[in-house]
């Protein structure tokens, strides 16, 4: 073997080991690129959750009024009705300020004469443990309680339907109110004809 023979013989070996070399390193960093992609997209979305969720409470709490008695000028007069403001975690606002007039006003509300003669006995409720349910068509409201109405006296009876009426009725989609009891009969018609059905 000449010298020109040995000299494209060690040429053509390390080339190959070359290519070799090479074909090595793209099949290693194949293999192990894949892997890191999920650890790199990762944190992105677990950075975007918190974000959202702090958000939902502040987007759908809506402002509304719930209407109360007062003394001394609803004492005698059932009609006055007087607006303290809540906030409504959600949509549902017709059900929540209901939920909010059968809770009655706070102590410092109570300080400044407010009252609420809404109020319901702790019997079985029909409506699977719920205290009213509350249905809107065609513009009225239909609330039925579903434990028996704690009825006190005209006077009371009088202001409880003023404020139910004025808290539905702040609603622009609610044009009437009617109120049932737990047997679906009116609550406050004493002439025993259901008038408010009609």
């Amino acid at each position: 073997m000449n010298k020109r023979t040995r000299t494209f013989g060690l040429l053509g070996i390390g080339i190959l080991l070359v290519a070799v070399g090479a074909a090595f390193l793209f099949a290693y960093d194949s293999t192990h690129a894949p892997s890191q992609i999920p650890t790199l997209q990762t944190p992105t979305t677990q950075v975007r959750s918190p974000d959202i969720t702090s958000q939902t409470p502040t987007s759908t709490a809506v402002p509304i009024r719930v209407f109360f008695s007062r003394h001394p000028a609803s004492d005698d007069d059932p009609t006055k009705t007087f607006p303290v403001d809540r906030t409504s975690p959600d949509s549902g606002v017709a059900v929540y300020a209901l939920s909010q007039l059968l809770v009655g006003p706070t102590a410092t509300e109570e300080s400044q004469g407010y009252f609420s003669t809404v109020h319901v006995r702790d019997d079985a409720s029909n409506c699977s443990g719920s205290d009213f349910t509350l249905t809107i068509k065609d513009a009225v409201a239909t609330l039925r309680f579903c434990r028996t109405f704690d009825a006190i006296g005209t006077i009371s009876d009088g202001q409880a339907q003023e404020t139910i009426k004025a808290t539905l009725l702040q609603f622009t989609t609610i044009k009437k109110v009617i109120i049932l009891t737990k047997d679906g009969n009116c609550q406050f018609d004493m002439s025993g004809e259901n008038r408010c059905l009609m």
